[in-house]
């Protein structure tokens, strides 16, 4: 499954904290890339974070690698399920067939 995250490094982080966590952050993003579980990953322009994509096989699977985040508590996070749009097609397409089929 795929994860869209959104994340960003509280205001209140004291520079100092964020100029050594940084680079560890960088250097796990670059081995989840390595492994194949950041599909994507972008900066922020004009903003201290980032949006990933992640594939984990289950919710569990994904709070282990977001809790292994070396800015894992200096970061807020959004985070996403996704679907394709296919998958999210045919659902549409069951959900009107339904209500068709009820005279709705």
């Amino acid at each position: 499954m795929k994860f869209l995250i959104i994340q960003k490094v509280r205001r209140n982080v004291a520079l100092e904290r964020w100029a050594k966590m940084l680079p560890l952050q960088f250097k796990y993003f670059e081995s989840l890339e390595k492994e194949k579980i950041i599909d994507v990953y972008y900066h922020l322009i004009g903003q201290q974070g980032s949006m990933l994509i992640i594939n984990a096989e289950s919710d569990e699977k994904l709070s282990r690698i977001i809790g292994k985040d070396p800015m894992f508590f200096e970061c807020e996070r959004e985070i996403y399920p996704l679907t394709t749009r296919q998958t999210h097609e045919n659902q549409i397409r069951e959900l009107i067939g339904s209500a068709i089929d009820l005279g709705m």
